[in-house]
């Protein structure tokens, strides 16, 4: 498994268990859009604009199209959770965590 797709595999890790804290939690879903409205603040316009315009449908959407889209597995689902405001739904130990377990994945292949 090469770097990229480490860090791939990683990214969906976080984002199932982002999505099982919104599943169990549906008005966490105003903590990622806050993320999101300060990244536009702090950043004003970038190449991902286009990208956080969709994550606020989503976010604003059915949790289970939200979750489809977080956690599909093709090139456009790796782009969306490279720029995804649902990862700090995940407490930084959690995903530290996962880090180290796909490292360790990684490791054995």
């Amino acid at each position: 498994m090469n770097r990229q797709q480490q860090l791939d595999q990683f990214s969906l890790a976080v984002h199932r268990r982002a999505m099982a804290a919104v599943r169990r939690e549906p008005a966490l879903r105003d903590q990622a859009r806050l993320t999101l409205m300060r990244w536009r603040q702090q950043s004003g316009a970038t190449r991902s604009d286009a990208l956080w315009d969709e994550w606020e449908q989503l976010l604003a959407s059915d949790v289970s199209v939200l979750e489809s889209a977080a956690l599909v597995e093709s090139e456009h689902g790796q782009l969306m959770r490279s720029v995804s405001p649902l990862g700090c739904l995940v407490p930084q130990s959690e995903r530290m965590a996962l880090l180290k377990q796909a490292r360790e994945r990684a490791a054995l292949q």
